[in-house]
């Protein structure tokens, strides 16, 4: 039993050294939790690139890529940075007016860039990333003019709010109220005016800027099948994208989820953060 305890005890702190070994700063902004994990070359005089992580529904600020990336990712001069952008820990997540792409959750993710680029002076021309949910501002971000960006990276991300919406029916009450909507559905004929200024899938289409590269990783599951309309929605988004000046990359780690954190490594391998 002593053993046993040792062995225990052994493999709890060196599961402590493992979640510590990186230098961290987590941190409130506007109440909302945020952490950045600085990388191995950072300092004020050489701060190098950065790297925004918008996460997914249900997660938080401190969702990781899988720890081989996010060695690759330090190790290369790219610092990772992340904000709360829904708040709610039960079903159906968004309680309170946040996440699903709408302003508040892009105002967090802005708010986020602004502190870090004053605070730390990181290049501004950054890479965003969004996971499943996150992917929704991540394009948004595409697409406005506020934050410069080098590329994006869709981890699993919802190809369109208009599609989740249409194929996912047990999502909609997350929606209406990060939307403000009544819970009831008796609002729901505002969501084509809401689509028309939060999707973006639409708002690529009314844009007339050249848009910077994207790159797509999935894993497959039932969210990504029935709930995102499968790689047909991945290849119709491409299609707008392109016709826009961007060039999309589309790869799939089967064996995964829709966002696993393992797909990363498939951005590692792509030579995402030694190209840009």
């Amino acid at each position: 039993m002593n053993i046993i305890r040792i062995v225990i005890a052994i493999g709890v702190i060196l599961s402590i050294i493992s979640c510590t070994n990186y230098n961290e700063n987590i941190f409130k902004l506007h109440n909302n939790k945020a952490r950045i994990i600085f990388s191995n070359h950072y300092s004020h005089k050489t701060p190098g690139n950065l790297l925004i992580y918008i996460h997914g529904n249900g997660q938080n600020h401190l969702q990781n890529p899988s720890e081989k990336a996010l060695k690759f990712i330090l190790e290369n001069n790219y610092s990772y940075a992340s904000i709360d952008i829904q708040d709610g820990s039960k079903e159906p997540f968004t309680n309170n007016n946040t996440g699903w792409g709408n302003d508040e959750s892009y105002n967090r993710v802005l708010s986020l860039y602004q502190y870090l680029i004053t605070e730390y002076k990181f290049n501004k021309e950054v890479i965003v990333a969004g996971g499943s949910m996150g992917g929704l501002t991540m394009g948004q971000i595409m697409v406005r003019d506020d934050i410069p960006l080098k590329c994006a990276i869709g981890i699993g991300p919802v190809p369109s709010l208009k599609t989740i919406w249409e194929q996912a029916p047990q999502r909609r009450t997350a929606i209406r109220n990060a939307y403000k909507l009544d819970k009831s559905g008796l609002e729901d004929s505002k969501m084509d005016s809401i689509f028309s200024k939060n999707d973006w899938f639409y708002l690529i289409q009314s844009t007339n800027k050249d848009l910077v590269d994207l790159y797509i990783y999935y894993g497959v599951d039932a969210v990504f099948e029935k709930d995102f309309g499968g790689l047909s929605s991945y290849q119709a988004l491409a299609r707008i994208l392109e016709s826009r000046g961007s060039n999309v990359t589309i790869k799939t780690n089967e064996s995964t989820k829709h966002g696993d954190n393992s797909l990363y490594e498939i951005a590692v391998d792509d030579g995402v953060f030694t190209n840009y």
